[in-house]
This record gives structure tokens, sequence and C-alpha cells, in this order.
């Protein structure tokens, strides 16, 4: 299922999951943004939002917090997959590749793990950037 800023949640039944159910969605991280999450976070660091001071230390501009770029995940696991019902219990990314302001960012999430005794299922997480992966992941949501 690929999903838009327009597309309405669904709430989903745990038999309605099955392993390699994915979303994904594409979305381009703006300058705004950025300063909304660096006054949400209060995060300031010069690395975000000085391109001489990220250019100094190899980067071509300043680069996204990670945790800006993996909040969308929220949006598609809470709306998506495993959509309305879940409650994530667990997340764990690595950050491989810097993800700058303008560029077209790729999100996908897909089941790659039932536990439908324990009402658990396990996540893969992705973000890719210029066709490279930027960031990888994994979750575990509680469905209710």
């Amino acid at each position: 299922m690929v999903v838009d800023e327009s597309t309405p949640s669904r709430l989903l039944a745990i038999s309605d999951l099955t392993v390699g159910d994915s979303v994904s969605q594409s979305v381009t991280f703006t300058l705004e943004m950025r300063e909304a999450f660096n006054a949400l976070s209060n995060d300031s660091a010069p690395l975000h939002g000085n391109a001489e001071f990220a250019r100094a230390r190899g980067y071509k501009d300043p680069i996204l917090q990670g945790l800006c770029v993996t909040s969308r995940f929220s949006r598609l696991i809470g709306m998506y997959l495993p959509g309305e019902g879940a409650v994530i219990e667990s997340l764990a990314f690595k950050f491989r590749k810097p993800i700058y302001a303008g560029r077209l960012v790729e999100y996908r999430v897909e089941v790659v793990r039932m536990m439908q005794a324990l009402r658990v299922t396990r996540l893969k997480l992705t973000v890719e950037c210029d066709d490279q992966l930027c960031i990888s992941g994994e979750a575990q949501c509680l469905l209710l």
C-alpha cells in the first residue's frame, strides 16, 4: 500500500495482517519542517542548522536530525500498518547516511513477524534517499 498526506487511516484486526504486508510513503523534508522539529525538540545543534559548521565536518549542508526523519514512522505505524489499534512497544534504528532538507525521502514499513497469541507484530523499517539506504530499523507493536 502506498499512502500520501491525504490517505485516511485504517483499523485492521490482527487477523488481517500477514508477514510481507507493507506500507510506503514519499516525503520531502522542508526547511520549515526542520525548524518545527528544532522548536519541538529544542535541538539547535549547529550540525543541523549552520551550513559552515556542517561543511567543515564533511557534510554537503546541515543534516536533518535522525529523530526528525524517523518521527514519520509514527504516522505510518499508527495510521496504516498495523494501523489505528497499534501501540509501539519498542523501536531501534541504525543511521547509515545523512539526509538533507529538500530531498525526497522514501519510507517503508513491512510486517516481518506475527505473534497472534500475544497480539504483537514485528516490523522492518527503512528510509531511503537518492536510492540509498539511509536508516534501517525495527519496531514491535502491541495490537489492541
